[in-house]
Order: structure tokens, then sequence, then C-alpha cells
């Protein structure tokens, strides 16, 4: 049992895929990280134009969500 699991891990060693898979992990992290940061920032500017023009079409008075019934 010991020697079936050195074998594999000196296999494992000796293969490059894993480091590879760790790569491309770290890339899809940073990736992601950098998407959720561009659509929190593009959310937040979406949300503050859409109040501008909801307060310009409401007369400058502000504008409030309408509150669901029940």
């Amino acid at each position: 049992m010991f020697k079936t699991f050195m074998k594999a891990a000196l296999r494992f060693k000796k293969d490059e895929c894993g480091a590879a898979m760790v790569e491309y992990a770290v890339a899809l992290l940073v990736v992601t990280g950098i998407g959720i940061g561009v659509m929190t920032t593009l959310g937040t500017t979406a949300g503050v134009k859409v109040q501008d023009a909801c307060t310009g079409l409401n007369g400058g008075a502000a504008c409030t969500a309408p509150v669901a019934p029940g």
C-alpha cells in the first residue's frame, strides 16, 4: 500500500500537469476578481445614472422604489 502511494507521489512530482492546473486556477481567480471589480463599478455607476435620470424626470423630487404589496 505504501509503495503504491510512493510511486503515485513520485509520478505526480515528475508530471507537470499539476503545476499547469494550479497556474490556470490562479489565472482564473485573477480574471474573476477583475471581472467582479469591473461589474461592481459599472453597476454603481449605472445606478447613479438611473437615479439622476429619475430625479430629472421627476421634476427634482427624489425617486423612491415602489413598495411591493403584502
